[in-house]
This record gives C-alpha cells, sequence and structure tokens, in this order.
C-alpha cells in the first residue's frame, strides 16, 4: 500500500510530513509527498488577517477531498474550527511544547521600552499590548528560517514564535518560553495532525495516534469554537491531559484588557472545552470585552 500525503513545501512542513512518514514506514506503509502551495504562501507580504480563514490549510484538504491525495498533514494550529463534511481529524501525534518563545537577547520582560517585536499573530500582539504598552509589535510574516534572518539583520528586536517550529527545525537561536498565563498558546499548538476522508479505513493510520494529544486538542478545539478562536483572533486555549482530569486555561485579550480562566475537570473532551469556553464568554460579557 502506498499513501499519497499533501502537505505545505515549507521546511517545517516537510519536517512535519517526514516525522508522519517515517512512523507509516515502519508500519509497513510506503508513502509519496505531494507539495502544495497555499494562499499563505502567495502572499507572503499580506497581513494574514486579510486573507481570510484557512489560509495555511485550505489548498491541502482541497487535494484530499478531490482524490490528488489520501491524507493531509498539517500544524493542528492552522487548522480551521470546522472542515470539509468529507473530512475529519484520524490521528494526532504526540504533541511537541505548546508553548511560545521570544527569540532575541531578552525575555519579554527585559526588553527596553520603545523595542520593536515581530509578529503577524493578533493574540500574540494583543497579549504583547497589554503586558508591555511601551514597546512596538511589527507585522512579520514568512517561514521561521525567514524570520530569524529579519531578526538578526536588525529590523527587529525580538520575535515571538511557537517553541515546538524551534524544536522541530532544531534552530540554533537563543529564546525564552513565554508564561502560557501572559502567552496562553494558540489552539492546537505543538500537535501534527492527520487529515483524511472519513472512509478512508487505515488502521494503521489510528495506530500514529496519541490518546492523550488527542483529548487535549479536542477539548481546544470545542473551547475555541464557541469563543471564536484561530489564528486570525485574539483569544489562546491549552489544555494538558494530568491523570484522569483535564486541566485548561484560556485568555483573551484586546490589548487593553485580559481575561483568563482556569478549570480542571473530569469530563469529556469536548465537554471540557465548552464549559471553559462558556465561562470566559461570561466573563467577557461581565467586563463587556467584545472581540
Amino acid at each position: 500500500m502506498k499513501l499519497r500525503i499533501a502537505a505545505r513545501t515549507s521546511t517545517l512542513s516537510r519536517i512535519q510530513v517526514s516525522i508522519v512518514e517515517r512512523k507509516l514506514n515502519e508500519l509497513g506503509i510506503e508513502t509519496e509527498f505531494i507539495g502544495v502551495k497555499t494562499r499563505a504562501d502567495l502572499f507572503t507580504t499580506e497581513p494574514l488577517s486579510k486573507l481570510g480563514k484557512g489560509v495555511f490549510e485550505k489548498e491541502v484538504n482541497e487535494y484530499v477531498v478531490a482524490g490528488k491525495a489520501d491524507l493531509a498533514v498539517h500544524s493542528m494550529k492552522d487548522l480551521t474550527s470546522s472542515l470539509d463534511n468529507d473530512l475529519e481529524i484520524l490521528a494526532t501525534i504526540k504533541r511537541d511544547s505548546p508553548f511560545d518563545v521570544i527569540i532575541g537577547k531578552h525575555d519579554i520582560y527585559e526588553l527596553g521600552g520603545g523595542s520593536v517585536i515581530g509578529t503577524s499573530s493578533v493574540r500574540r500582539k494583543n497579549f504583547v499590548k497589554f503586558l508591555r504598552e511601551d514597546v512596538n509589535v511589527k507585522d512579520l510574516r514568512g517561514n521561521i528560517d525567514s524570520r530569524i534572518r529579519k531578526l538578526q539583520s536588525g529590523e527587529y528586536d525580538a520575535i515571538i514564535v511557537a517553541e515546538a517550529s524551534i524544536l522541530r527545525l532544531k534552530a540554533d537561536v537563543v529564546y525564552h518560553r513565554l508564561s502560557p498565563y501572559d502567552f496562553t498558546p494558540e489552539v492546537n499548538q505543538g500537535i501534527i495532525a492527520i487529515v483524511g476522508k472519513k472512509d478512508l479505513m487505515v488502521k494503521e493510520i489510528k495506530e500514529l495516534n496519541d490518546s492523550e494529544t488527542f483529548e487535549e486538542a479536542m477539548a481546544e478545539r470545542a473551547a475555541s469554537q464557541i469563543v471564536g478562536g484561530g489564528c486570525h483572533s485574539p483569544v489562546g486555549v491549552l489544555f494538558r491531559k494530568e491523570g484522569d482530569s483535564l486541566v485548561g486555561i484560556m485568555s483573551v485579550s484586546d490589548g487593553k484588557r485580559k481575561i483568563t480562566v482556569e478549570i480542571s475537570t473530569n469530563k469529556p473532551p469536548k465537554e471540557a472545552g465548552l464549559e471553559l469556553g462558556k465561562k470566559v464568554l461570561e466573563e467577557m460579557k461581565n467586563e463587556g470585552l467584545v472581540l
């Protein structure tokens, strides 16, 4: 059997595909890589918020829907809250670090006033503004390699990215991990997702699934759907499986105010996510915070 895997052509995406390919090869399944260009790859100077939803995943998933590929491999944080009706998340690889990091000489708390921080994420921008109103935030697009080059060329004093991307690329940079209370991660950050058609009956794919990661992912997606999160929203959510419990934290900020809610529950993942999302919505209503 040979499975065709569609994904973006960036270095990071290829590394993520190679992780999945290696696991499938070990189970006796041959693979073929199919590179796909997405809107995010074609319009590298446009702010992500202007490109609409699904900018990192829509075209890749369309290959699967059209039968040009059997699977799609994504950074799960790039997936929109709702997939095509023919598709589902078949498996999640064991999660890497879910946290944000700041690359540069200084931690976010030690940067001098007037420093320039690079990020294209609305969530990160608002968290920075709330925490450090004395620093400047400047848009930063491109793959991780190009972002690091822009930092090293002096365009920025620091940049904020996902720690998982640095670890997967084995990038040789100095960075500081950011607290999930100050920078609650984007939904599903650090997770590699395998997407395919609902009727794809390949048991080996299910064997790749890490159950704890899958539970965390589903809880985070449920919470995000309630509040309206995603890569263009100032919403962060993180669940961790601790024994029989799911422990979650969710934050929302408009740059001037910030709401953070925590829960610990034994409920199933989707119910846990709904509970956290509803509590955040209630706090937002009380504070008059509108996204």
